[in-house]
């Protein structure tokens, strides 16, 4: 193809028709502009196209974390409900001896809480991507950045309310009563009247009892439980996103 152009230059130049050499070198100009427009709209396409692809894939990550994070949370708050109630008889002093024969959960209270570790793969992903492709954030990424900024947060400093104040009852226990050496962390065995006499007397037990509940029912669970319907929405968002790609 080069050589038959420039053999028609050659042509043109030697019969000494400049204008129409000029025009056809015009001519042959603008083919090559239209060529490299076309090439370059090309590349942009396979560009936006690959991107596309890497941002898609991006979501569909940050589906299956808030997805796993909503199953660990329906875990965490379902077996809350059975050992709220046993806080509650404590707190409120409605426990009775003869309870302790067949509760299960007694042996929890005021012994540490589901913990949760929530997923923010996909997140940091969709950061660096909009970072790398200097990309504003939509309405998508904000609501993403304030779930994970905001509730994830709040989980977190929960979490570590729980932790410490678990953490000092159970270093006070562990030096001060005999019957911890025999406390069934397990569920399978009895409880013995040394801790039966002790969770319905002692003024201590009942006081951590008060505090841990704050913190688990009224503040643990319900931002557990808010997390849970922001992930549901933005789950909705990211399949309306998909879908209309």
């Amino acid at each position: 193809m080069i050589k038959f152009f420039r053999k028609i230059r050659q042509n043109l130049i030697s019969e000494g028709k400049t204008g129409k050499y000029l025009k056809y070198a015009l001519g042959e100009i603008i083919l090559v502009v239209i060529g490299i427009l076309i090439a370059l709209s090309i590349n942009n396409w396979n560009q936006e196209r690959q991107q596309k692809k890497v941002l898609n894939n991006i979501y569909a990550t940050i589906k299956s974390d808030l997805g796993q994070d909503i199953k660990n949370i329906d875990k965490i708050v379902n077996s809350s409900e059975s050992i709220e109630k046993d806080y509650l008889a404590i707190i409120d002093k409605t426990r009775k001896r003869e309870d302790f024969l067949n509760c299960v959960n007694c042996r929890y209270v005021n012994f540490g809480f589901p913990d949760i570790k929530l997923r923010k793969n996909g997140s940091e992903l969709l950061q660096n991507y909009n970072q790398q492709n200097n990309t504003s954030s939509d309405s998508l990424s904000i609501k993403l950045n304030k779930l994970y900024l905001d509730l994830s947060n709040n989980i977190s400093v929960d979490l570590e309310e729980l932790a410490t104040n678990s953490n000092s009852f159970l270093e006070v226990v562990k030096y001060t009563q005999p019957w911890f050496a025999d406390f069934d962390f397990r569920g399978t065995g009895a409880y013995s009247d040394a801790f039966i006499e002790y969770a319905l007397t002692d003024l201590g037990y009942r006081n951590t009892a008060k505090v841990i509940y704050e913190m688990y029912f009224n503040n643990y669970i319900p931002h557990l439980k808010e997390y849970r319907t922001k992930s549901l929405e933005i789950i909705t968002l990211i399949d309306e996103k998909l879908k209309n790609e």
